[in-house]
């Protein structure tokens, strides 16, 4: 896969045009490991300051959420922790089952992740799922009693795990 992506690269004569800037979504499985051995999150419950989400990722939660119209929508981010901040490299679709004030995960969405992951990993892209992020249409950005619990269990599992709200219409009315 790596060798087709320089030739694309170099056939359509790609250039960094900020070799610092675009390093930040390269992925260090070594970096990745020690940061997790450490966990340093776990001596400061207010270590994580900053959560940088890329254009890709961006867009894509937010046409997913605006797919959803009045119903909830579910997906996971993927990415990697620098420091204190979670970098959000990429996001997919959970296939969950969604009413207008929650979503229903199911072990259907369980074995999609799964599946999901690794086709990743067989295809180069190494990137771990920090997060879960879902819509509430309509009713703005918080996380409701629900989501602190499914937070929760999701943390328990994965540990740092980040949760993102969409409002996908008031982001739209907003022109945002």
């Amino acid at each position: 896969m790596e060798s087709s992506q320089k030739a694309w690269e170099l056939e359509n004569a790609v250039k960094l045009v900020d070799p610092h800037r675009d390093a930040l979504y390269s992925y260090d499985k070594e970096e990745q490991e020690a940061i997790g051995s450490q966990r340093p999150w776990k001596n400061d419950p207010h270590y994580f300051k900053n959560v940088r989400i890329s254009a890709v990722a961006l867009l894509k939660m937010v046409m997913h959420a605006r797919s959803g119209g009045s119903l909830e929508i579910m997906g996971l981010m993927q990415g990697k922790i620098a420091g204190d901040t979670f970098i959000v490299t990429d996001a997919f679709r959970l296939p969950v089952e969604g009413t207008e004030t929650r979503v229903n995960a199911s072990a259907e969405a369980d074995e999609y992740v799964v599946q999901y992951l690794q086709a990743c990993r067989e295809n180069g892209r190494m990137e771990n799922a920090v997060g879960w992020y879902h819509s509430h249409p309509g009713y703005g950005c918080w996380l409701s009693g629900i989501d602190v619990a499914t937070q929760m269990l999701q943390q328990s599992h994965v540990d740092p795990f980040l949760a993102v709200v969409i409002d996908p219409d008031r982001t739209i009315s907003a022109g945002k």
